[in-house]
């Protein structure tokens, strides 16, 4: 009894150095699914607007090709958002040409986040993409600014049992499906074929007996 005491009186020191990093890790939530979107639409629709360059007395309308996109209206937003920051106010969306206006229009391409299995326990891999096509062109004349294609990613990997909180209700293109566990298939699917193939070969040998 007293080297058990004495052996945990020694150890006091390296149990004071991790138990705050376990609480740390106890404490440790991932980034929501929505945050990070957000992230990635900001720095797609500010190499787009960079691109345009309009000065603060601008006129702009922007364009969705997709108009059925959930997240349509969300990288309007966004738009809308990052030009105001800009100094520019007159900014219309989805609106006919009637003077020297910008036209910048969208489709999304890509937009959404998958979850894949690692070879960690409890862990799965989380890829979100946002892929936009963007056309530039002047109002008045259609001669074209630009056309490009911008995609911002974004990797990790999360426990799983943190997935429902990384998601969020009104956001569908936040969800995805989380995939089938194979740990144990992996084990069971060799043991299938192997007495499939013993039955086959008794069942030949049974015959030919016959």
């Amino acid at each position: 009894m007293l080297q058990l005491i004495k052996y945990i009186l020694w150890q006091c020191p390296n149990l004071l150095l991790v138990c705050p990093l376990f609480f740390v890790q106890l404490k440790y939530q991932p980034v929501d699914n929505l945050t990070i979107l957000n992230r990635l639409a900001s720095a797609a629709v500010n190499s787009i607007v960079d691109q345009l360059s309009p000065d603060s007395s601008a006129s702009l309308i922007i364009r969705s090709q997709n108009q059925q996109e959930e997240g349509n209206w969300w990288i309007e937003n966004w738009f809308v958002k990052i030009l105001n920051q800009r100094g520019i106010s007159q900014i219309y969306l989805n609106q006919q040409v009637s003077s020297n206006e910008i036209v910048a229009e969208f489709k999304i391409l890509t937009l959404g986040v998958q979850y894949l299995p690692t070879s960690k326990k409890g862990l799965i891999e989380r890829k979100l993409k946002l892929n936009l096509a963007i056309r530039a062109f002047e109002g008045s004349t259609g001669q074209v600014k630009f056309v490009d294609e911008v995609t911002k990613l974004y990797a990790d990997s999360v426990g799983i049992s943190y997935i429902k909180n990384l998601e969020h209700s009104n956001y569908s293109f936040t969800y995805a499906n989380i995939p089938e566990n194979r740990k144990y298939k992996k084990y069971i699917e060799p043991f299938v074929v192997m007495i499939t193939t013993a039955g086959i070969v008794y069942l030949f040998f049974h015959l030919r007996s016959n």
